[in-house]
């Protein structure tokens, strides 16, 4: 049984290619013993995937708690306000802000506004989601959670939620791979 233990020899304890020995009966690694590894990306989210959940969760809790009978029961999907959305979402990542209000004094309606979108009116909502939540549709249910544990009304997230004059709905998501997510909804009634 002894033949297959590491045998260590005098020769083992100098110092060979310039590298240090082993020292007080434990091996040292160097650098030069370990084979580089590219760092692992981790997997970004599919967020036109959670664009559409939410957009889906949305709709869904319309129909739980509005009327039937009301013409704007289900939101139309809007492209230009997904835009909008999506814009704002990565701005407050990269400006690291949590805020209707831009740091320059930007609102809702004024993106909305400028990118050309004409509307009646317009309402906003954000959420975030940081940690584990992040990585996945786990993130938009929790916002969703969120939002309609609120009280009923129409001065908070639930409300314009489920605000019954709003015709159509942009969802824009942005994501940063440290763990966090930010969503936002934009509603408007159109002309």
């Amino acid at each position: 049984m002894m033949e297959n233990r590491l045998k260590i020899t005098p020769e083992d304890l100098e110092p060979q290619h310039n590298r240090p020995p082993i020292v007080a009966d434990a091996l040292k690694i160097t650098l030069d013993d370990l084979t580089a590894v590219p760092p692992q990306e981790a997997t970004s989210p599919n967020l036109n995937a959670l664009e559409t959940l939410m957009f889906n969760l949305v709709n869904a809790a319309r129909q739980e708690h509005m009327p039937r009978w009301l013409p704007t029961n289900q939101l139309k999907w809007h492209p230009g306000l997904a835009a909008v959305a999506r814009g704002h979402s990565a701005d407050m990542l990269k400006r690291q802000y949590v805020e209707h209000l831009s740091p320059d004094g930007i609102d809702a309606g004024k993106r909305i506004t400028r990118y050309g979108i004409q509307y009646l009116a317009c309402g906003e909502n954000i959420g975030i989601v940081y940690g584990a939540a992040s990585h996945s549709e786990t993130g938009i249910y929790e916002i969703q959670s969120t939002f309609l544990s609120q009280p009923p009304g129409l001065t908070n997230h639930r409300g314009n939620l489920l605000n019954p004059v709003w015709t159509h709905v942009g969802i824009g998501i942005s994501y940063l791979s440290s763990g966090a997510l930010v969503a936002t909804q934009n509603f408007i009634s159109t002309i």
